[in-house]
This record gives C-alpha cells, sequence and structure tokens, in this order.
C-alpha cells in the first residue's frame, strides 16, 4: 500500500532462465531462494500470484492471507473434503523439503 492512501501497486515478476550456479556446475537450492523471496515479499507487505507453486507452510500462507471469508463459503456450501484447500491446491505434489534435505544429505 502506498502510505497514506487506499491504493497499492502490484507487479508479477517471473524468473526464467538458469541459475548461474547451475551453469557453474555449482548447487543451487531453487526452495531455499524461493522460500526468500516469499518471505522478502511477505516482509514488505506484498502477496504471491497463486497460478504458480507456493513453498510456504500453511502457517506462512494464512498469516500472508485472510482467509476467514473463504473459510466461511468453504463450510457454508459444504466443500470441505469435496475440494482441495487453496493452499493444498498451489504447493508442490512432493514433499520438497525432504528432496532437498536428501540431496544436502545423502545416506
Amino acid at each position: 500500500m502506498v502510505p497514506g492512501a487506499n491504493y497499492g501497486m502490484f507487479n508479477d515478476l517471473g524468473v526464467y532462465g538458469v541459475p548461474k550456479p547451475v551453469k557453474e556446475k555449482k548447487r543451487f537450492d531453487a526452495v531455499d531462494a524461493m522460500r526468500k523471496m516469499e518471505k522478502f515479499t511477505a516482509d514488505v507487505g506484498g502477496y504471491p500470484f497463486l497460478y504458480a507453486d507456493t513453498f510456504m507452510t500453511r502457517e506462512e500462507f494464512e498469516k500472508m492471507f485472510d482467509l476467514t471469508a473463504y473459510e466461511q463459503v468453504r463450510r457454508k456450501y459444504s466443500a470441505e473434503g469435496a475440494f482441495p484447500h487453496l493452499h493444498d491446491k498451489i504447493k508442490p505434489e512432493i514433499d520438497v523439503f525432504a528432496v532437498g534435505k536428501e540431496y544436502i544429505d545423502p545416506l
């Protein structure tokens, strides 16, 4: 939000390409990079667009977004159990934290 105003500016930042460490055949932790970007976004009062994966935990997600009305509508129309929760729809389908740890700490 613009200080002293009731509006803000939103932009959609896309980062594409191969990270420099990968080109240099060094390890690059994409999950860590994304979590740092999500934290920065939250710290400056921003929000990610919800068409791509998020690496926030459910708790972090609910702290960023006020889901009060969303949860009321889910209950009102019996969507709980019938449709996935918003956070479940945008989190990675695999446990990226476990995969990253496995890569960092191989057996």
